[in-house]
């Protein structure tokens, strides 16, 4: 019988990981959580719509190039789809300083570019952390 398409497939044989995936799933076995925002466009005449412009956003410098930054959302992403780690946004990190990727330039041209009397950028914080099946291909990893 044919499956339902619903990706557990992906999940049980999720094929090898990229270098960039790798990296980021030690960096998540060494610290639990890192730091991910999403950019966001909201209506200054209605809060409540918002667009999501990027996400999610990883700084681990605060300097990475638009390719870094790309490449390591897309990282992100796929071990999000793979169930190796959650992204929320509803929960930011304690302790961790957001205002300064305000700072970075990757976020200060995004705002440059679509700061409007209609439309205001958000820096939204979040986090990744590992699931139990994460946490279980980092060990893999580092055996």
């Amino acid at each position: 019988m044919p499956c339902g398409n619903c990706g557990g497939c992906a999940r049980r044989n999720p094929g090898p990981l990229s270098e960039t995936e790798q990296v980021l799933l030690d960096e998540l076995a060494q610290n639990a959580f890192l730091p991910v925002a999403r950019f966001l466009l909201r209506s200054r005449e209605n809060p409540e719509m918002a667009y999501v412009m990027s996400a999610p956003v990883y700084l681990p410098e605060g300097t990475e190039s638009v390719e870094q930054i790309r490449q390591l959302g897309t990282a992100l992403l796929s071990l999000q789809k793979r169930g190796y780690l959650t992204l929320d946004y509803g929960e930011p990190l304690g302790g961790f300083d957001y205002g300064a990727w305000k700072d970075a330039e990757f976020y200060r041209s995004f705002a440059f570019s679509v700061d409007s009397e209609t439309v205001q950028p958000v820096l939204e914080p979040g986090s990744a952390a590992l699931t139990l099946q994460g946490q279980e291909a980092a060990d893999e990893l580092n055996l």
